[in-house]
């Protein structure tokens, strides 16, 4: 259960801001509660129906559906009356087998710029493999998320989409179908000039980082929520941020200054486990008096208790 702290900071910040839900009056909301129950099937006229509710009972979470629907409140998903729904990945550095990721149980900056690479080349891939465009938004915690709204993939269904995923991370990778035989002499095309798609697989065939790591689960899912960016992570305080692609040339810390919702002021916490250090703020103390924004993410991280605000 949230503090009365959270509770009263998480308005205030709805007061303030508005989530960004394209379209919402086709969408399913759903909202984790300040008791942590998972609230689903509810729908909105506006974005501003939706921040009367924000401000009056403030979410820990907000999502909406990728999906676009008839009647987006009907709890039997059948009836819905799905109308098509956008593409979604989700890159989560917990997910990444790299050094700086693996292990990881607090949010870390080095992996955070591990994943906002792998965003990098989700992006990259998508424009020049397949003529999309994403939209990339940093989670609020471990991640990002990349969002594709254009109508010509609206209508992907659940098996296309698991075959556009198995494009992306390469999977069942035969170079063979890259080879022609000229009377003796074997051509492998490979070794020429390799455009798009190829040349992504060739630059990293030898370390295996042609693949995209996204979370796969989420892509193909028509039906998914996803956390609505400009709304608070409920697993950290940070703002879901949207972002242009330039932004993800800027630092990981950049970017997560951008996404702190709550810069001004500190806390007092005390801990439950020990902690040494978080985001660079060096703690390692039963008591310690942080930064807001910090105490806010060791409480919802279940690290921390706020005893008061100073």
């Amino acid at each position: 259960m949230a503090s009365r702290l959270i509770e009263a900071l998480f308005r205030n910040y709805y007061r303030r801001a508005q989530p960004d839900i394209p379209e919402i009056e086709k969408r399913e909301i759903g909202l984790l509660t300040l008791d942590g129950v998972m609230v689903r099937h509810k729908s909105f006229k506006s974005l501003d129906d939706l921040k009367s509710l924000l401000v009056d009972k403030p979410p820990l979470g907000l999502y909406y559906s990728v999906a676009l629907y008839e009647r987006p409140d009907e709890r039997d998903m059948e009836a819905k009356g799905w109308q098509g729904a956008d593409l979604v990945f989700d890159i989560d550095g917990d997910h990444l087998d790299t050094p700086n990721c693996r292990g990881m149980e607090l949010l870390n900056l080095k992996c955070l710029e591990d994943a906002k690479e792998e965003a990098l080349k989700l992006l990259e891939a998508l424009r020049n493999e397949l003529g999309l465009e994403g939209v990339p938004v940093y989670s609020g915690h471990r991640g990002f998320h990349v969002h594709v709204r254009s109508d010509e993939v609206r209508k992907l269904g659940a098996a296309e989409r698991r075959r556009l995923v198995d494009f992306l991370v390469a999977r069942n990778l035969d170079l063979t179908k890259f080879e022609v035989r000229l009377g003796r002499k074997l051509i492998k095309l490979y070794l020429e000039e390799p455009l798009g798609s190829l040349a992504r697989i060739m630059r990293g065939l030898d370390d295996g980082s042609y693949a995209v790591k996204i979370d796969e689960v989420v892509t193909a899912d028509i039906h998914r929520l996803i956390r609505a960016p400009g709304s608070l992570n409920n697993k950290s305080g940070l703002i879901a941020l949207p972002l242009s692609h330039s932004d993800l040339d800027k630092s990981a810390e950049d970017i997560l200054e951008r996404a702190i919702a709550f810069k001004k002021g500190q806390a007092l916490v005390e801990l439950e486990e020990p902690v040494e250090e978080v985001l660079g703020v060096k703690i390692g103390r039963k008591e310690a008096v942080l930064p807001l924004y910090i105490a806010i993410y060791l409480q919802l991280q279940g690290k921390a208790h706020i005893r008061e605000e100073k």
